[in-house]
C-alpha cells in the first residue's frame, strides 16, 4: 500500500462507516413504517424524506469503499488477454475515463450543494425537511471518487491496481 493509498483507505472507511449506518437506519424505518402502516393503516411522518436521503449516503458515500475492496463490477476479457505492458495501459485508460465521467457528475453537482447550502434548501413531503448536507455529501463522495479513480489510473501505470492474490475471489 502507498502512503497515497493510506488516506484514501482511511477516508473510505469513514465514508463507508457512514454508509452502513445509513443502511441499517433504512432497513430499520421501513421495517417499522411497514410495520406500524398495518397496524393503524397510517405512515410514520418523515420515513419517506428521511429513505431518500439515507439512499444519497448509501450510494454515494459508498462509492470509495467499494473502490477500495475492489468490488465495482468490471468487465476484463480483453485485458487479460493483452500482454502486461498494454493491460496496464488498457486499465490506467479505463480508471482515467471513470475519473473523467465521475468528474462531469461531480461539478454540477458542487455547484448544487453550493446553491442548497446558501438557500438553506428544504425538501417539502409531511414534514418540512433539510436537504442541502445530503447535496453536498453527494458531491463529496462525488469528489472522492473522481480523486480515487485517477489515483487507481496511475496505479495502473505503475501495475499495482490489483488487489493481493490473497484477496481475489474463488471460483
Amino acid at each position: 500500500m502507498t502512503f497515497l493509498e493510506r488516506p484514501f483507505r482511511a477516508l473510505a472507511n469513514v465514508f463507508g462507516g457512514v454508509a452502513l449506518v445509513s443502511l441499517a437506519f433504512l432497513m430499520v424505518a421501513i421495517t417499522l413504517d411497514a410495520t406500524v402502516r398495518s397496524l393503524i393503516d397510517r405512515p410514520i411522518t418523515g420515513i419517506f424524506e428521511l429513505s431518500e436521503i439515507a439512499l444519497v449516503l448509501i450510494v454515494f458515500l459508498g462509492l470509495g469503499w467499494t473502490q477500495m475492496e475492489h468490488a465495482h463490477i468490471r468487465v476484463d476479457a480483453l485485458v487479460k488477454l493483452a500482454p502486461p505492458p498494454v493491460a496496464r495501459a488498457m486499465n490506467a485508460f479505463s480508471w482515467a475515463a471513470a475519473a473523467l465521467a465521475l468528474a462531469l457528475l461531480t461539478w454540477p453537482s458542487t455547484l448544487d450543494a453550493l446553491h442548497s447550502f446558501q438557500i438553506k434548501e428544504f425538501r417539502w413531503g409531511y414534514i418540512e425537511f433539510p436537504i442541502w448536507w445530503a447535496k453536498i455529501a453527494l458531491a463529496v463522495g462525488l469528489w472522492f471518487a473522481t480523486a480515487q479513480m485517477l489515483l487507481y489510473s496511475v496505479l495502473a501505470l505503475l501495475g499495482r491496481d490489483h488487489p493481493a492474490a490473497s484477496d481475489q475471489p474463488t471460483d
